[in-house]
């Protein structure tokens, strides 16, 4: 049977793929003349190396389940995976080449093996998956399955018959739900709940039972895989079971115990790890970059009243933690002391203290805040771990105080130096729809919207529209 095939299907495919990954490597070398008479080489540098990419890539591509036939699986997906394999064993075998100390493999190299590594492998997934989808809407490759519905079931019953291309067909249906007699009696068997669910899936080609009813009693349950499991049937309960208020939960388990988990934070565990990565090695990059800058500011805020050149005040990180942020001073050195008498002022709605034409900015401040460099110290707080360069803006406590219950998830991820409300008008923003654009981050959180994101601020920054 196909469920019986799959997982040497899937150590095949993940074979071939590595031998296309070493395919890729050699023509690179070859193409950049690894191989001519007049490169001086260490002549078995190059199958050390090879040694090295089959594991790596074996690991990666079997981790991310690339080996598999995924039938439901979208492309946009599948092309991230294989990005994260790509980039994951790139930089793996670049740092084993810099500790091995082989010169003659340049980064210029190992570039080109990444970007033609990552081609190849999407484009054959793509198109081996278009081939796939083809022959199973023709009945091929095609798994037979049983329902066990009620009426909430209905959409996912349309679902399975619209998409063909997942290759599933539908053999009957366990239900005592009328309406779903009423729409599919007449294209598929119908079982009653009281019938013998043994005796159907002993005597039916049957290679996977759905359970996709609203309620279920946990016996009920167990009894029916339990059953399963005595003939090797596979048995899914259909997530929208599992849902609570509309959100999906993941498997997760601690000490060999199953558990469900909603997450209500980005939870892609590999990007955020790279998102970590980029924060810490771009930050570096840009202080060492920014420094003369910094270091001409300095001058002008001592020069123009010799108060502080930073500016330190407490902020809200992630799940309340409290730290010191900084930021160069814009405002003259009695600032706080003097934000009481001009509450009346406040031209922002919410738990928020701002006012376009504060009286209190210095001149050196007031070109600080308009180019937004007054932010560049931020960079430090993201080396220390307590912010990120993309993310919501951390609040301070006397604000945090005054948030519905419900504004306290934009506190449940590391806040950052920029987010949507910065290149999106700032001040121009009512408290109520910048708040809505922090949470619309957490929930569509990628590393292509955190991109997106740091594009628009250089815009911004070089527009001078900041405030």
């Amino acid at each position: 049977m196909i469920k019986e095939r799959e997982p040497a299907i899937e150590r095949i495919g993940v074979t071939f793929q590595v031998v296309l990954t070493l395919v890729c490597y050699y023509f690179v070398l070859w193409i950049s003349g690894y191989f001519s008479d007049n490169v001086t080489i260490r002549n078995n540098d190059h199958l050390i190396i090879t040694f090295i990419i089959v594991p790596i890539w074996y690991m990666l591509l079997d981790f991310f389940e690339l080996g598999a036939m995924a039938r439901i699986q979208r492309y946009r997906h599948l092309i991230k995976k294989y990005a994260y394999v790509v980039f994951l064993g790139t930089l793996t075998l670049f740092f084993i080449i810099e500790l091995l100390e082989y010169d003659s493999f340049t980064p210029n190299i190992i570039l080109k093996f990444a970007i033609l590594n990552f081609l190849l492998l999407t484009t054959l997934k793509i198109a081996s998956r278009t081939i796939v989808k083809y022959f199973r809407r023709q009945g091929f490759n095609s798994r037979m399955i049983l329902l066990i519905a009620d009426e909430s079931s209905v959409p996912f019953i349309k679902q399975i018959i619209e998409m063909d291309d997942w290759g599933y067909r539908i053999w009957g249906i366990i239900t005592n739900s009328n309406r779903v007699k009423e729409e599919f009696g007449d294209a598929y068997t119908i079982y009653s709940e009281s019938e013998n669910f043994s005796k159907i899936i002993d005597e039916k080609i049957i290679d996977e039972v759905f359970y996709c009813k609203q309620d279920f009693h946990m016996n009920d349950i167990n009894r029916l895989i339990a059953q399963c499991r005595e003939i090797g049937v596979s048995f899914h309960i259909h997530n929208k079971v599992l849902s609570f208020h509309g959100q999906q939960p993941s498997i997760s388990f601690l000490n060999h115990q199953f558990f469900l988990s909603f997450g209500n934070t980005p939870s892609d565990y590999v990007a955020l790890k790279i998102k970590s990565a980029i924060d810490y090695l771009l930050t570096i990059l840009i202080l060492i970059l920014i420094s003369p800058v910094m270091f001409a500011i300095s001058i002008l805020i001592k020069m123009e009243d010799g108060g502080p050149v930073f500016f330190k005040q407490i902020r809200v990180g992630r799940h309340g933690r409290l730290f010191k942020c900084y930021k160069f001073r814009t405002m003259v050195v009695n600032a706080e002391e003097l934000k009481e008498k001009l509450m009346s002022l406040n031209e922002q709605e919410g738990p928020v203290f701002k006012i376009k034409n504060d009286p209190r900015i210095t001149k050196v401040g007031r070109f600080l805040r308009k180019t937004s460099l007054d932010e560049l110290p931020q960079f430090f707080n993201v080396l220390l771990g307590d912010m990120s360069i993309v993310g919501p803006r951390p609040p301070i406590p006397s604000e945090v105080e005054q948030y519905d219950r419900s504004l306290h998830r934009r506190l449940s991820i590391t806040p950052g130096i920029t987010c949507t409300w910065q290149v999106s008008g700032r001040n121009n923003i009512p408290f109520d729809k910048w708040m809505e654009m922090d949470m619309e981050y957490i929930d569509n959180w990628s590393l292509s919207l955190d991109l997106m994101i740091i594009l628009k601020t250089f815009k911004v920054l070089i527009s001078g529209n900041g405030q």
